[in-house]
């Protein structure tokens, strides 16, 4: 072999040798570069979608209805409104006024019952100048007078029987009312208090509308 071919051998050995030495090289790099996997942070998971909020401002009944609860039952609709002292209030009203017509309308039956009734004006005597008496000890009446206040007494009887029935339905209408306003404003956020200044206390109410 010539030393021309020798050397001509060895320049396409040195091409090729060159040609791997290029290919390999980016690989062993890239994997070089290559991300540690059992390094990095995990990555935090993915938030969970919360569930759509009820309407907490929602009254738990209509205002209609709440008008319906307390015009039957006053109180009623303002305790399902979570209002137990406005509540409390017309119970106690309707009570209080449901007592007082019951003994009213007795006093009127007992005025009607007696309303024709006379009065003694005078009693029977004996010959000693006694009073007479029946079998039962009691006086024996002689003569009788009218009875002056029989009708004024059940006309008065009659004027209070019925003003109570008046604050009845007075108190049913109202119950209802403010059940109905309560219901409407239910989504009204309020905040009262009291603030002590330097001249005095103060009440102090703040609405956000």
């Amino acid at each position: 072999m010539t030393s021309a071919n020798r050397a001509a051998i060895q320049r396409v050995l040195a091409v090729v040798a060159f040609l791997v030495l290029a290919m390999v090289t980016p690989w062993r790099a890239s994997a070089a570069q290559r991300v540690d996997t059992a390094r990095v942070t995990p990555r935090p998971p993915a938030p969970v979608p919360l569930p759509a909020a009820t309407d907490s401002v929602k009254p738990p009944i209509s205002p209609k209805r709440a008008f319906f609860y307390s015009f039957l039952v006053p109180g009623y609709g303002q305790s399902v409104l979570d209002r137990p002292i406005a509540g409390a209030f017309f119970f106690a009203a309707e009570v209080t006024w449901i007592a007082l017509a019951t003994k009213s309308a007795a006093d009127l039956r007992f005025a009607r019952a007696h309303e024709a009734d006379s009065i003694v004006v005078s009693y029977e005597f004996d010959a000693d100048g006694t009073v007479r008496l029946d079998s039962l000890g009691k006086p024996v009446p002689a003569t009788y007078g009218p009875n002056r206040y029989a009708e004024d007494r059940v006309a008065a009887r009659q004027k209070h029987l019925e003003d109570y029935y008046a604050l009845l339905i007075a108190n049913h209408l109202l119950a209802g009312a403010e059940a109905f306003v309560a219901a409407q404003l239910w989504d009204l956020p309020a905040r009262v208090s009291i603030k002590a200044l330097p001249f005095g206390a103060v009440f102090a109410a703040t609405i956000r509308w």
